[in-house]
């Protein structure tokens, strides 16, 4: 009777026993699973999205690309536009201008092929000069039947034109005395200084027929 309710005792705690190993097997497994389903919640769902992401990054270049092509295009049609309308002003200004003596050619020595004679004492002109090498300035006028001797004129600029070619003195730094009629309708004088007042001239200048003004002579005067 004694070894059989030791055996029976036995039995019933090697059965714990393994319930016990069943039991912690599974409860390890269960645990395992929570882990891995949790892992993959936590990390997998930032990885979809970070490849989600990536995948979309090619879009996004496209979309860059094609815009700095676009502003390109239109920066490039803008300098067209730009460089068209300087070629347009240009060729107004040129067509303008197309026969007047540019400021170049103004400040050259005027008095280089001159013939320089020695007024008279007492007269007060200190040489006289002449300059087989003058010609007529130019004019963008189509008809001259009368000077106009207005300030801001046509003639009144080509005539000033003239001025400077003759002596040398720049628009921009000439004073003019008197600029007006020398006894004939094409034909006129003007006496100017440079601003500095060093010198002072007669220019006298006539009218050619659609070429313009052109000095005849100057008298350094007193």
């Amino acid at each position: 009777m004694s070894n059989l309710h030791v055996n029976s005792r036995y039995e019933k705690r090697d059965k714990r026993r393994k319930t016990n190993i069943v039991l912690n097997t599974l409860i390890t497994i269960v645990t395992l699973l929570i882990l891995v389903i949790g892992y993959q919640l936590m990390f997998g769902g930032s990885d979809a999205g970070k490849t989600a992401k990536y995948n979309e990054q090619p879009d996004i270049k496209l979309a860059n690309e094609q815009n700095s092509n676009e502003k390109a295009i239109a920066d490039n049609e803008e300098e067209i536009d730009k460089t068209d309308k300087e070629l347009d002003e240009n060729s107004v200004k040129e067509a303008d201008s197309e026969e007047i003596v540019d400021e170049e050619t103004i400040t050259e020595d005027p008095f280089e092929q001159a013939t320089i004679t020695e007024g008279e004492p007492g007269s007060g002109i200190v040489e006289t000069i002449e300059n087989p090498g003058w010609s007529p300035v130019g004019t963008t006028q189509t008809e001259h039947n009368s000077t106009n001797y207005t300030k801001g004129s046509k003639d009144w600029n080509e005539m000033t034109k003239a001025l400077s070619y003759a002596t040398g003195i720049p628009e921009s730094d000439m004073i003019i005395w008197f600029l007006g009629n020398n006894g004939g309708p094409n034909d006129a004088v003007g006496t100017i200084s440079p601003k500095d007042q060093s010198v002072k001239y007669k220019v006298y200048i006539t009218w050619v027929e659609n070429q313009g003004w052109k000095p005849t002579k100057i008298e350094k005067v007193n």
